[in-house]
């Protein structure tokens, strides 16, 4: 997924640009001067480093459906071949299990890339797809932006 992750960087040419995910539309946004890049997200699921668990997204009801999109076929994957880290709601982990199940998921789902969003105690793993460029919006304010 590295691979993956540096050839969309580069395609873009994104180096520091700011950016803005969001889960009700389930994409990614980078700005950038003249335009914005936008890539559809999933989100694989989160850690927690105070409760020191990995939680699939699947498994979280308050994720809204956009952002979990194709997810299934991860789990479905995970009971065909009896690998239970893809079917167990949550279970003890921190970023470095969170880091190998988006990998995973990426394969699975031929994603484009992945995507890690660090916020308090908190990590979310996103896998990315559907790459394209998109006009600014009148009036745009560069600075990262978080959700």
């Amino acid at each position: 997924m590295q691979g993956r992750n540096n050839d969309w960087v580069a395609r873009f040419a994104l180096t520091a640009e700011p950016f803005h995910w969001d889960l009700e539309t389930a994409t990614l946004r980078f700005q950038r001067a003249r335009d914005q890049v936008v890539a559809s997200l999933c989100l694989v699921g989160t850690t927690s480093e105070f409760e020191g668990t990995f939680l699939w997204a699947w498994a979280n009801e308050t994720i809204p459906p956009a952002a979990i999109q194709g997810l299934e076929r991860v789990q479905e994957f995970g009971k065909a071949h009896d690998l239970s880290l893809l079917t167990e709601a949550e279970f003890p982990g921190s970023r470095p299990d969170g880091l190998e199940l988006v990998a995973i998921a990426g394969r699975i789902l031929d994603a484009d890339g992945t995507f890690v969003a660090a916020d308090g105690d908190v990590t979310r793993f996103f896998t990315l797809s559907a790459f394209r460029l998109e006009p600014s919006a009148p009036g745009h304010i560069r600075g990262a932006v978080k959700p």
